[in-house]
């Protein structure tokens, strides 16, 4: 399989930097910030803030698959969604 990947710019607190994910994931990542009102800069300044020794990329994608994860567990997402998948990705990773 050959996923197409793509650079996308974001500010990460008051820093503009770059990120590379697969297009899956940009959709992914964009599905979540419509679900929890909040913009892709302000997820992945959330992401940032909880990363640890891993890449940023890395740390992204890990936060998108836990959300959607535990979104099928409980069967929709709730407010505390998004604090539960960057604590998940914390505890895995960190």
């Amino acid at each position: 399989m050959n996923a197409r990947m793509f650079t996308r710019n974001i500010v990460i607190g008051s820093r503009r930097t770059t990120v590379r994910l697969e297009a899956a994931i940009w959709e992914a990542l964009d599905d979540m910030c419509v679900r929890e009102r909040i913009s892709r800069h302000e997820l992945c300044t959330r992401v940032e803030a909880r990363r640890d020794k891993v890449n940023r990329a890395q740390a992204v994608r890990s936060v998108v698959m836990n959300y959607f994860r535990l979104s099928l567990k409980i069967g929709r997402p709730s407010g505390d969604m998004l604090d539960a998948a960057l604590a998940y990705e914390s505890d895995i990773v960190g």
